[in-house]
């Protein structure tokens, strides 16, 4: 069985690859960075989606497909070409091999603005940011390919993964700040809530979706919020430091609140987090001061 993940040497794709590896799983990896230490048995493959570079060498012998590779970063406007047009040249491509299952990375961010209650993944999406809109439409690209072969499309709607090996989000930019300044700047009062869910776990979700050959769209996270002051507060007492804290209220119309069912992925996978906040920090902080 030979897995191909895009984007294979980001953050969450590392993971993935040493986890697929530990379960006697072939793995191709196409990239645009060639400055990654992969094990030798992990066929790579230097690749652009946009430009449509070597699609079909990385595609060739594939049974399952992992689309992990996205812009999440700033500029907006590269958004549509980096997110919707690299899925589409993917999949174009992937309809010309036997591919039996794809598994695709979306982001709860397909929603919009927070709603009362929990938002379920039959609700009716509508992204308010350039980000939401570019997973939106990937996932109806996906969804496409899903049509016309028959076989199984995954879906996942994860919030924020975060864990060793991450260089971006507010964790990261809190030890960075921390660690360096002595600081750390709180976007909005801080009250605002997020689901944070260790990279372990996201991992054992593919993977069982892997095994089950489960179709459908899920949400995945942590079953408990927590405030961005909840985050730094356990960062200090991980860290031991007293840091400076700065209020910044410039981007407060774009922090909100999103809530997500997770009743379907627990039920339909049997999935749920298990990483508790603390002790995903406490791995991710070891791992940053030891690379």
């Amino acid at each position: 069985m030979i897995v191909g993940i895009t984007g294979g040497s980001g953050f969450v794709g590392m993971h993935l690859v040493n986890k697929l590896l530990a379960n006697n799983y072939k793995v191709k990896v196409l990239a645009l960075e060639t400055n990654k230490d992969f094990p030798n048995e992990v066929v790579f493959i230097k690749g652009d989606l946009v430009k449509k570079e070597n699609i079909a060498e990385f595609l060739q012998d594939v049974d399952i497909l992992i689309h992990l590779a996205a812009r999440i970063m700033p500029p907006d406007e590269k958004m549509i070409e980096d997110n919707v047009l690299s899925t589409y040249n993917l999949i174009s491509e992937a309809l010309l091999y036997p591919i039996k299952q794809i598994i695709f990375t979306s982001s709860v961010a397909v929603y919009g603005k927070d709603k009362q209650g929990k938002f379920k993944e039959s609700d009716t999406c509508n992204p308010n940011t350039p980000y939401g809109l570019s997973k939106y439409l990937s996932e109806k690209v996906i969804l496409y390919w899903s049509g016309v072969t028959n076989n199984p499309v995954t879906i996942f709607r994860p919030f924020n993964i975060y864990g060793p090996g991450n260089y971006k989000g507010v964790i990261y930019s809190f030890y960075s700040d921390m660690k360096n300044k002595n600081e750390a700047i709180i976007y909005g009062d801080g009250k605002q809530e997020r689901d944070f869910m260790y990279v372990g776990d996201f991992v054992d979700a593919v993977m069982k979706a892997i095994k089950m050959k489960k179709e459908g769209i899920f949400n995945l996270g942590y079953y408990k919020k927590y405030s961005i002051l909840e985050v730094f507060e356990t960062l200090k007492k991980i860290m031991k430091k007293d840091v400076k804290v700065i209020f910044n209220t410039n981007e407060v119309g774009k922090v909100y609140n999103i809530n997500q069912d997770l009743i379907s992925v627990k039920k339909e996978l049997g999935w749920e987090a298990k990483i508790k906040l603390e002790a995903g920090l406490e791995k991710t902080i070891e791992w940053y001061e030891t690379n």
